[in-house]
């Protein structure tokens, strides 16, 4: 009795847990564009209160250096290491956008440069990879979704549109590694040109 009861307890187990699948599945694909601004919405919190934590660091950093030099020259350990840590921090000043306008300059020198093309072409290519991964991450729901239910035909023709799409996929990650790689090479002999002061040919 307790030999045939150990088969019914094993299949029993099987379709619950098949059917749990199936449930969340369903549940996960009908609230699929819910859970997806969700997400965006706590990832866009997050980096907000990073940015403002940041920003009330260097805010205080700042007001201390000031206060440090508003009461004047110091020769004691604690006031060198104050001024010290002060010259550490980076602040979001005049002089930061400053620099980072002449950065840019020198990186992009012309809307018709090189650098403007590469840059878009990896933008472009970006935001294909973002689209395919979109779309596997769909096929990937509805190949879930068939094997559940047990539709075999589905499941295969998902399973074949997944391996078409690998193709596509395969070109748009070699191209940003490719284009990357461009990129890095091309800002990197426009810095060092700009650093011997010399002109790009």
């Amino acid at each position: 009795m307790a030999a045939h009861s150990l088969p019914l307890a094993q299949a029993c187990s099987t379709r619950s847990l098949k059917r749990l699948l199936n449930d969340l599945t369903t549940l996960y694909i009908s609230n699929r564009t819910r859970i997806s601004r969700g997400v965006y919405l706590a990832l866009f919190l997050i980096v907000t209160n990073r940015i403002r934590n940041t920003i009330k660091e260097q805010k205080a950093a700042a007001a201390r250096v000031a206060e440090a030099r508003r009461r004047g020259p110091s020769t004691g350990p604690a006031q060198e290491k104050t001024e010290a840590t002060g010259r550490k921090k980076v602040e979001l000043n005049r002089e930061f956008f400053r620099s980072l306008g002449k950065l840019l300059r020198i990186c992009i020198p012309g809307w018709k440069s090189t650098e403007l093309r590469l840059l878009g072409s990896y933008s472009v290519f970006l935001v294909l990879r973002t689209l395919i991964s979109l779309y596997v991450a769909e096929l990937d729901g509805q190949l879930v979704s068939s094997l559940v239910k047990g539709k075999g035909k589905a499941f295969a023709k998902g399973l074949v549109w997944w391996m078409i799409v690998a193709v596509p996929a395969t070109f748009t990650n070699s191209m940003v590694s490719c284009v990357a790689s461009c990129c890095r090479v091309r800002l990197a002999a426009d810095t060092s040109r700009s650093s011997r002061g010399t002109r790009p040919p």
